[in-house]
């Protein structure tokens, strides 16, 4: 794997224990797939990384669109604020 490629993929899986191991979990897992998606996106896009078509094929895969998208935003804000925050050391 490309080491871009690692990244967003490693991205996606701290998305998935940072969103999916409290209370608030969502029982329907094409939406912990597009949560943790679109984390991954948003941190990727932000650090300059070339996500965009595995991304967009991954996130409609499991069902994204925009409403789904728009129901998670705030979740999906936070965790890629979260992460991006621990990769700046702050």
């Amino acid at each position: 794997m490309a080491p871009a490629t690692e990244f967003v993929v490693l991205a996606h899986e701290h998305a998935h224990e940072l969103l999916h191991q409290c209370d608030d979990r969502p029982a329907s897992r094409d939406t912990r797939e597009l949560e943790a998606e679109a984390v991954a996106f948003v941190v990727g896009q932000t650090l300059g990384l070339d996500v965009v078509d595995a991304a967009r094929d991954y996130i409609h895969l499991y069902r994204g669109d925009r409403e789904a998208l728009a129901a998670s935003l705030d979740r999906i804000q936070r965790t890629a604020e979260a992460i991006l925050r621990s990769l700046d050391g702050a």
